[in-house]
């Protein structure tokens, strides 16, 4: 049986390192406009379903911090990613502050025997403009896209409802995102593993 909050929180989730908390979620909805759900409802809006599909979005919430991730599919072929970095610091029992810190636009790859027959000859001469490029270029490209985020986002979340397969929770509006824990992901061990310091 999930272990359930409502009304009280203990005082061991007080603390960001709690065991219901720390974990993969998957968002389920988002009444809050983030910069993450901002760009999520971006590519869904501009590009239609046809040409665009995007997989579940995750968010891994340790040690202090959260990585929303989500990957997609652009005709089919094209497989690209984005995430957002934040830090999480707790103000009260039930009070986190999110800030932003990084975003990244992952290089899109093609798996070459995915390529249509007609497009061959451009894909080859991309890839051979590619490998032309110097070194230092190239490294950076690989690494995808980063935008430096700190200081530019951030945003206070009440938690509504916490339990082991639930996380709701509110911006200051009152507009809540629900996640749910991503399936085969057990929640993370209650007490931290000490170190051996001699």
């Amino acid at each position: 049986m999930p272990r359930r909050w409502s009304g009280w929180l203990p005082k061991k989730l007080y603390y960001l390192r709690s065991p219901l908390l720390e974990g993969l979620w998957e968002l389920q909805w988002a009444g809050a406009p983030s910069p993450a759900s901002i760009a999520a409802r971006y590519f869904i809006k501009v590009l239609p379903s046809t040409l665009v599909s995007i997989s579940a979005l995750n968010l891994l919430i340790w040690d202090g911090s959260a990585k929303l991730s989500a990957s997609f599919k652009i005709l089919g072929t094209i497989d690209m990613s984005f995430s957002l970095t934040s830090k999480l610091t707790v103000e009260g029992p039930l009070r986190l502050k999110e800030e932003y810190v990084e975003g990244l636009l992952t290089t899109p790859s093609v798996p070459e025997n995915t390529v249509p027959s007609q497009l061959k000859d451009f894909y080859d001469q991309a890839i051979s403009s590619i490998q032309r490029l110097p070194d230092t270029l190239r490294e950076a490209l690989s690494g995808g896209l980063k935008v430096p985020l700190t200081g530019m986002f951030q945003r206070q979340l009440i938690i509504s409802y916490l339990d082991d397969e639930i996380l709701i929770v509110r911006d200051v509006s009152g507009a809540p995102e629900v996640l749910s824990r991503a399936e085969g992901v057990a929640s993370v061990s209650a007490e931290p593993e000490s170190e051996y310091v001699s």
